[in-house]
Order: C-alpha cells, then structure tokens, then sequence
C-alpha cells in the first residue's frame, strides 16, 4: 500500500464509487467471433462488497455504494446488479456526473465531494479521482492515476483490489471483538 495518505474513517464517508473496468476487472475482454465480450471478475471482490454492506447495517452507516463506467456494455450492470450496487454505464464525463450527483443529493453540504470515496485506474478516471475527497487506486493503474491517488493499494484490479480496499478501510472496526464473527454469520 502507498503511503501517500490513510483511509479516511469510515464514518465520514457517505459515497464509495468503482469504476468498473481495471477495479472490478483485470482490464482485459475477451471477444467471440460474433463481437460478444467478456470480462473476468474476482468472487473475493463479491464477499468484499457483501463485507462491506453487512458493516454498514450493522453500524448505521448510510454509504451509497455505485459503480460509475465508461462502458457501455450490459456486463457492467449485469456485476452490478448481482453485487446489490448502483449502475451508471455510458457514462463519458465522470466528473460531471460526480458534481451533479453532489449538487443533489448534498444541496447545503459545503465540500460534500469530500466525502466521496473513489476508486479508479485509468486516464477517464483521473478529473473525478481529482475532485473526490479520496481516490484509490489498484497497483496496475496508468502512472498519472497512481501519482494523484492517496492510496495506491498492493493489488492488481480484478484480483482481489475492491476486498482489500474494504478490508483496509473498516480494519481496525471490522476485526475487533465480536465484528468479524457477526459479518462471517451473515454471509
């Protein structure tokens, strides 16, 4: 892990945002012959989310979790739909979308960006990981998105990268006294 910046606690923190490909993905597509495309996935990733959802019912904490893409193709809202998370593809101008979003939900919140959480690898990622309050990036991201990230996480995307995010942002809560053992029975 970079040691540029720490996590924030969680609790400040009322939006986490993925991009989809190189987070969720290793940044790689598989095309048939009849131009169908696939991506591979990591099912630690899955739980990390599951983690994470248990965590905030458990302690209240009302976090919008969404996934924010570039891509147009259905696999992205076919993940995010069987992960539980929000889902905005086709989405070209993330920073945009991010200000619109602040705009409104968070009205009279001066500087609500900062608590957004978002998680990035690439170029078209690089104006939104710059207006967040904190920006993560996977060890395989292009070097200008690492050089803007807090945290560079020791993680490739699409191989573990989102549930080690999650573990490193609710570590100290998520494995102290009788947490672990209350999110383990639920999942």
């Amino acid at each position: 892990m970079s040691t540029k910046s720490k996590l924030p606690n969680w609790k400040v923190i009322h939006t986490i945002i993925f991009d989809f490909d190189g987070i969720f993905t290793n940044n790689k597509v598989w095309v048939n012959k009849d131009g169908t495309e696939f991506v591979c996935c990591d099912r630690g990733d899955g739980l990390g989310i599951d983690i994470l959802k248990i965590f905030s019912k458990e302690n209240s904490w009302k976090v919008k979790l969404m996934i924010l893409s570039k891509e147009s193709n259905a696999v992205v809202s076919t993940r995010a739909k069987k992960l539980g998370l929000d889902c905005y593809h086709d989405v070209s101008n993330k920073l945009n979308f991010i200000k619109k979003y602040v705009q409104k939900n968070f009205p009279d919140k001066v500087n609500a960006n900062e608590g957004i959480v978002y998680l990035g690898n690439d170029l078209n990622d690089y104006l939104a990981m710059s207006y967040v309050g904190y920006s993560v990036a996977p060890s395989d991201s292009h070097s200008i998105v690492k050089n803007i990230a807090d945290i560079v996480l020791d993680r490739e995307g699409g191989n573990g990268f989102v549930r080690l995010f999650v573990e490193e942002l609710l570590k100290v809560e998520l494995f102290e006294g009788d947490n672990i053992n209350k999110i383990i029975k639920k999942l």
